[in-house]
């Protein structure tokens, strides 16, 4: 699947993030001086809770949404791939269900790779919040960092650079469907049936990808699920 972008697109993505979330600050800053006032019983102070909790999830959904226009320009950099996962556990973690681990495979000898530092953060972040929710409790989600051949997965091999990056999100969930396989790259379709899924996060991924010139791929039966993304690393050429 390729996501394709207009600049009508990118600018109407951006304007409504604005707006929505403008709006949503200050219903966040109302529903407070609601929640303050000491004579509220406890079931209108647990009402007003939901509402915050869901004004807090239209906000994130806005933010992520936006996040899905193109930026003027990418800035690009040589990144230690190890050193960027290593930073980011911390996150991943706070994503994993009760009792379940995290396991990051990445040898210091893979590859730096050339990327908008930005973007690959909030892709990473994306798959690996996808695969925290499908994981079981007490299950094992694993990323995985390798150097690939020069053309992976049939891509033409014009104006490729030398050495490709996989990183790979393994978990061990329900799976997914074969027919579903391509749907879930779609915005707004879900398999999971968690309340507050928005069904953004693999489409997210999918687009920040492809503007630094990579792919996403993914392996899915039930109780595996491998979401791969391959990016260049820096060439002699580059």
């Amino acid at each position: 699947m390729h996501i394709e972008h207009s600049e009508f697109q990118d600018q109407l993505l951006r304007g409504l993030a604005h707006k929505m979330n403008n709006i949503l600050s200050l219903f966040h800053g109302y529903l407070g001086l609601l929640m303050d006032d000491k004579q509220l019983d406890a079931a209108t102070l647990a009402g007003l809770a939901r509402i915050k909790e869901g004004a807090g999830a239209a906000s994130e959904l806005m933010d992520r949404a936006g996040s899905l226009a193109r930026p003027s320009s990418l800035i690009w950099r040589e990144i230690n791939l190890c050193d960027f996962l290593r930073c980011l556990k911390p996150s991943f973690t706070s994503y994993l269900r009760q009792k379940s681990t995290l396991e990051i495979n990445c040898s210091d000898e893979v590859p730096h790779i050339w990327a908008d530092m930005s973007h690959l953060r909030v892709a990473t972040l994306e798959i690996v919040r996808n695969a925290c929710e499908a994981s079981p409790k007490g299950g094992v989600v694993t990323i995985t960092a390798a150097a690939e051949s020069p053309v992976p997965l049939g891509l033409s091999s014009a104006a490729q650079p030398i050495t490709w990056l996989s990183l790979t999100v393994t978990d061990h969930g329900p799976g997914i469907p074969p027919h579903l396989t391509e749907k879930v790259f779609s915005p707004f379709f879900t398999t999971k049936q968690k309340q507050n899924a928005a069904g953004l996060g693999l489409t997210v991924a999918l687009g920040l990808v492809q503007r630094m010139g990579g792919v996403v791929r993914i392996d899915s039966q039930p109780g595996h699920t491998a979401v791969r993304l391959l990016l260049p690393s820096r060439s002699e050429t580059m």
